[in-house]
């Protein structure tokens, strides 16, 4: 295995009788950098995710967290996992949870009890370490379930849905925690989050899933990169006659103009495009006024690349 990655996976597949949930799904993850993991509800993230912390065993192919399989002991003690509805002991305080969850992870009681500590005020919980769990809103319970999972110090994140439940302002903690887990502690975070937004802004890479399978997958900018170049950003001083012309040219898929005068095209060759454009303001003798490739946002790329 790279010893540039702390996950990889080979051809993972789960079936459930007929149905294909996962579908030769093949991971790579650097370590140290946090991955956003996408797609729509039953698309098959958490499925993926439970196969990764041996919680399913995969119908076919493998998977590796820092060179140990899958399942194994060696991997799973290398791993946090919060899944997205934390399933907590009712009857047990906060603090307590975090100390038996350390232990069952090998945590000496004394760095237990210093580390909850820690992370009770590190996820706004210090008034609630001694209430009991049973009584948690669902915000709470979310960010008990995300300190369990960081409570014994993994080398690997999976993360289900960590803000999920949780204000605006409880979503923004959250990720300033995970880019300083990445960044000071070298964390590697496996993210799943339907946030695409906030995703945007904390991850160095990502998957897209649907129906069990990759439709998307790379560096952030490399993904966005590539869409940009078959979507431009026109402005000229005579849309009204521009714009139909692109629209009849065959090379346009989408195209709209806003109130601002900006017209928005979308197409499947970028190149030949841009030609279009230009060929056109020369034909109706106008003026170009603003000619780029437009930013283009994780969102974006979802809703051409899954359309939902």
């Amino acid at each position: 295995m790279d010893k540039d990655l702390m996950l990889r996976t080979s051809g993972l597949t789960k079936t459930f009788g007929s149905l294909t949930a996962v579908d030769s799904i093949a991971l790579e993850v650097e370590r140290g950098s946090i991955h956003g993991f996408v797609g729509p509800n039953g698309a098959g993230k958490t499925t993926t995710m439970k196969m990764l912390v041996g919680a399913l065993r995969p119908t076919r192919g493998e998977g590796w967290i820092d060179g140990n399989s899958i399942g194994a002991l060696a991997a799973k003690a290398l791993i946090g996992y919060s899944p997205e509805h934390a399933v907590l002991y009712e009857d047990m305080t906060a603090t307590d949870y975090l100390v038996y969850m350390a232990a069952v992870c090998g945590v000496d009681e004394g760095v237990a009890r210093s580390r909850a500590a820690n992370l009770l005020e590190w996820m706004d919980l210090t008034a609630a370490a001694d209430r009991r769990a049973g009584g948690f809103s669902a915000g709470m319970r979310q960010r008990l379930g995300l300190a369990q999972a960081l409570i014994h110090e993994p080398d690997l994140l999976i993360l289900d849905e960590p803000t999920a439940n949780m204000d605006p302002t409880g979503r923004m903690s959250i990720l300033d925690l995970l880019r300083q887990l990445s960044s000071e502690r070298g964390a590697t975070i496996l993210l799943s989050s339907h946030i695409l937004s906030e995703l945007e802004q904390v991850a160095d890479s990502i998957t897209m899933i649907y129906n069990g399978k990759i439709v998307v997958q790379g560096g952030i900018d490399e993904v966005r990169n590539q869409f940009a170049e078959n979507q431009y950003l026109v402005k000229t001083s005579r849309n009204e006659l521009i714009l139909p012309i692109l629209e009849g040219s065959g090379l346009v898929r989408e195209a709209w103009e806003e109130e601002d005068g900006f017209i928005h095209l979308v197409g499947e060759d970028g190149p030949a495009l841009r030609r279009r454009i230009l060929d056109a303001v020369v034909e109706c003798d106008a003026d170009l006024q603003h000619l780029s490739r437009e930013y283009v946002s994780l969102e974006s790329v979802y809703r051409r690349t899954i359309g939902l």
